[in-house]
């Protein structure tokens, strides 16, 4: 085996160490993987989004308490919680996969039974004046 350059090693540390964050996609991915359907699985990442939120803020206040006051930090919590809640309101006003795929069955269903009551009622009509 070869050993490898020092500053190849090192690249790779610092690979390692970099890590990237996962993308709101491979959360949900992962929920679901443990069992969740979407719409739990997007509540579970909004949740833990905002927990680290909480947290991040919190610990930068206590960090530099001389420097932000209270009402700033207040402030801050008010506006990611109000954007958080508008996320959350679109997320719920969507309909889920499910409910998509039945209203879909439902319109056809509908449509297709619209079309024999006007096949019928065409039929009829034809009928009458004929005779």
């Amino acid at each position: 085996m070869e050993e490898q350059p020092p500053q190849e090693e090192s690249k790779k540390n610092n690979k390692k160490s970099k890590r990237m964050m996962p993308s709101p996609r491979e959360l949900v991915s992962h929920y679901e993987k443990q069992g969740m359907e979407t719409q739990e699985a997007s509540l579970k990442v909004i949740q833990d989004l905002q927990g680290a939120l909480f947290r991040m803020i919190t610990a930068n206040r206590n960090r530099n308490r001389n420097s932000n006051s209270p009402d700033v930090t207040s402030a801050k919590l008010d506006a990611i919680h109000s954007r958080l809640l508008h996320l959350e309101l679109k997320l719920d006003s969507k309909p889920s996969y499910p409910q998509s795929l039945a209203i879909g069955v439902t319109s056809a269903g509908v449509w297709n039974a619209a079309l024999h009551l006007w096949n019928f009622v065409r039929q009829a009509t034809s009928s009458s004046q004929s005779s």
